[in-house]
């Protein structure tokens, strides 16, 4: 029974749809291959009816969609009168094209296609049949063409500027390097000396608990300096290199100042020492970088 009913519904509402019949209109009688026309779309239905009009993803065969523009629902005691402009194109090449677009009503879930009377537009013919024979004019006027864009010219003056540039780079490029990394050393050497001398003088306060921290940021230093794992070595594994006598003793003074009771004066003249080398070394440094 209640199969039925819906049945009877469906028939009821499509008998109904039947009598509602959209207006579909061309607002111009004539377009040119490729011009945009506006199309008019309009609709009057019982109030209590919902209705849905084509959006872009419908097939406007055999013309093609631009854009729309939707106007305010119009709203008597019994109807409601929606009105869509379709702005379309066509490249087709027939002298009469139709359209004829639907509506949509939605009852019970689904949906009811509702068709008006198609409308036509006229193809304006841009070029006119030709005939067999054909008179043609001899012209000899100056006609000034733009000229072309020179592309193997631009490829020339690339490559040019490119060779220039490699050129230079391989003439300077080691000089302006060595300017850089100069200039990265010094910046580090200033921040490490601030450092230095600030905690240097919390030590030369009294403060023995700095004198640790004073050796790592030394040990810090020289590593980034000449690329040799201080921070990894003990102050006997320094002493053992090749190059570290100069600082042998005063890692060892200082070793013992950090595990035993030294005096504060003995630990200064020791830190002074290794400032006074790390200047030596720095400088080492720079000649060789200027020099390489």
């Amino acid at each position: 029974m209640r199969k039925l009913l819906l049945l009877l519904s469906l028939l009821s509402s499509v008998a109904y749809a039947q009598q509602l019949q959209p207006k579909g209109m061309f607002l111009a009688d004539s377009i040119r291959l490729g011009e945009v026309i506006p199309y008019q779309l309009a609709f009057s239905y019982p109030i209590d009816m919902e209705v849905l009009f084509p959006d872009s993803t419908h097939d406007f065969s055999p013309f093609e969609f631009t854009r729309k523009e939707f106007y305010p629902t119009n709203v008597d005691s019994t109807l409601a009168t929606d009105r869509v402009v379709y702005y379309l194109s066509t490249f087709e090449t027939d002298l009469v094209q139709h359209l004829n677009l639907p509506v949509y009503l939605l009852t019970n879930g689904d949906s009811t296609v509702v068709l008006g009377m198609a409308d036509s537009v006229n193809l304006i013919e841009m070029i006119p049949i030709m005939p067999d024979s054909v008179a043609l004019m001899e012209d000899v006027k100056y006609l000034k063409v733009n000229q072309a864009f020179n592309y193997p010219y631009l490829i020339i003056g690339l490559s040019i500027a490119f060779i220039l540039l490699i050129g230079s780079y391989l003439a300077f490029g080691k000089q302006v390097q060595k300017k850089i990394r100069l200039y990265r050393m010094k910046k580090a050497y200033i921040k490490f000396n601030e450092d230095y001398v600030s905690v240097f003088g919390e030590i030369r306060k009294g403060d023995k608990s700095k004198t640790e921290t004073l050796l790592i940021l030394w040990k810090n230093y020289l590593e980034k300096l000449e690329d040799r794992p201080y921070t990894k070595l003990t102050s006997k594994e320094i002493s053992n290199l090749s190059d570290a006598k100069s600082f042998s003793k005063a890692l060892k003074t200082i070793d013992r100042a950090i595990y035993g009771k030294l005096d504060s004066g003995e630990i200064l003249k020791n830190f002074e020492s290794l400032e006074d080398i790390t200047v030596e070394r720095y400088n080492k440094k720079v000649i060789e970088i200027k020099n390489g």
